[in-house]
């Protein structure tokens, strides 16, 4: 790779650390929100569940999918030809 794809890799790894940083401190804000003290409301309905559910998961998602392309062999295109010596 050249110093252009290295400084690439790097900066990847930063986004993904980010992303994993940011996904940390959400599920922590999540864990430690206060409850509330209850009151006259029902049980909470299934779109209440799936709004965040559906977040959750594109999140995941979304993560993994930036994951795979990192881990993805950067030089695996078939444009080798064009570079090849006669």
């Amino acid at each position: 790779m050249t110093g252009r794809g290295l400084h690439g890799r790097r900066v990847a790894r930063r986004i993904i650390a980010v992303a994993i940083g940011l996904d940390a401190f959400v599920a922590l804000l999540l864990i430690n929100a206060p409850r509330g003290m209850g009151g006259g409301f029902g049980p909470p309905s299934i779109v209440e569940w799936l709004i965040p559910a559906a977040g959750v998961a594109l999140n995941v998602i979304g993560l993994a999918w930036m994951i795979r392309i990192y881990r993805s062999d950067p030089e695996a295109h078939p444009s080798f030809w064009r570079f090849r010596r006669s």
